[in-house]
């Protein structure tokens, strides 16, 4: 578990009032081992807060993404593994879908379904039959 900013700086204000780290560790509820990368982080960069981590790369580049995103607004039919087929045969990149949909989420695309209305009663079919027929050309 992460230590937090107000942890982290209760344990150097204990070490630098002249505790010793397992003292320390044992006030703020925290392991030796802890106190002690605290304590060197501090020295190095005067912060109490974590370094900032790397994230994941992308599989995708921007000039996938467009693809993901223009391919979608030509058909908004497609479903996510239509286009995931598409940008692997037209591109070469191999994406699972849910990748092609987060692409699609980071662009404010949505799923889209087709409007449904009321089920037809009999009594509908054999209006809808007569106005026809009557109708024909």
């Amino acid at each position: 578990m992460d230590t937090t900013p107000k942890e982290a700086a209760q344990a150097v204000a204990l070490l630098q009032q002249g505790l010793c780290q397992q003292a320390v560790a044992t006030q703020v509820h925290l392991s030796q081992s802890a106190v002690s990368r605290i304590y060197r982080r501090y020295q190095e960069t005067g912060a109490f807060t974590r370094r900032p981590r790397t994230s994941r790369h992308r599989c995708t580049s921007e000039r996938d993404d467009r693809f993901i995103v223009s391919t979608t607004l030509r058909n908004r039919h497609l479903t996510g593994v239509d286009v995931q087929q598409e940008l692997r045969r037209v591109r070469g990149v191999a994406v699972s879908e849910w990748t092609v949909r987060r692409c699609l989420k980071e662009a404010n695309l949505t799923p889209k379904w087709p409007a449904t209305g009321p089920k037809l009663t009999a009594g509908h079919r054999q209006a809808r039959l007569q106005f026809a027929r009557e109708h024909v050309d």
